[in-house]
């Protein structure tokens, strides 16, 4: 029996105006918060393609992870949307789904991309939203039947406004885990992410990754 393959597409390509450091390369302990964050989808099996545009090639240099792709998208300047298009077009014909996650929400739990790959298992050609507090949050898992709707989208609003995104084309998931809400933005913002991980660190009874 084949086995079922699903990709992770990291959107690591934007400017990081707010932050005022390239968010990509920031530290988490003693690896970037990009490397994080692929370790978390590469250990669930999850393939990852790594999107870059802006500072590439410091991206490329300053990442220490292996055994993923790394997609060039040169449209960058366009926005995120651009990135989720460049990455999808990536990916070959035989994956059943793929997360879509920004680099900068880079602590979501092991045990949630469990759920989610379980959820679309259940739920095949549906959208699998995790969602903590009745709020859906990063990142959504997307079927392959939906990649040409997204690839030909060309409206404004991004992902949001691909058509059929909200409606019965939707699973879902409620998880415990609030770092789906929860994006890196601003400086302050790293100061809660560092918090954070740091509370993970030291609470044994939480699965880190």
């Amino acid at each position: 029996m084949k086995t079922k393959r699903y990709a992770a597409i990291v959107l690591a390509a934007g400017f990081s105006h707010r932050m005022q450091q390239f968010k990509p390369l920031l530290l988490l302990g003693k690896e970037t918060i990009s490397d994080y964050l692929m370790a978390t989808f590469l250990q669930n099996g999850v393939e990852v393609y790594l999107v870059a545009g802006y500072r590439q090639d410091e991206l490329r240099a300053g990442i220490k992870t292996g055994n993923i792709q790394i997609v060039e998208n040169r449209d960058y300047q366009q926005g995120m949307f651009s990135s989720v298009q460049a990455g999808l077009r990536s990916l070959k014909s035989d994956y059943q789904a793929a997360f879509i996650a920004p680099v900068d929400t880079p602590l979501v739990h092991s045990k949630t991309i469990q759920s989610l790959l379980r959820a679309v298992e259940e739920h095949p050609g549906k959208v699998i939203h995790p969602v903590f507090n009745q709020k859906r949050g990063h990142p959504p898992l997307i079927p392959a039947n939906m990649f040409p709707a997204i690839l030909g989208w060309q409206g404004d609003g991004g992902l949001k406004s691909v058509p059929h995104f909200y409606d019965d084309t939707t699973v879902e998931i409620n998880v415990p885990d609030s770092n789906i809400l929860f994006d890196v933005d601003e400086p302050a913002d790293y100061e809660e992410l560092l918090e954070r991980f740091q509370s993970l660190e030291a609470s044994p009874e939480v699965e880190r990754r």
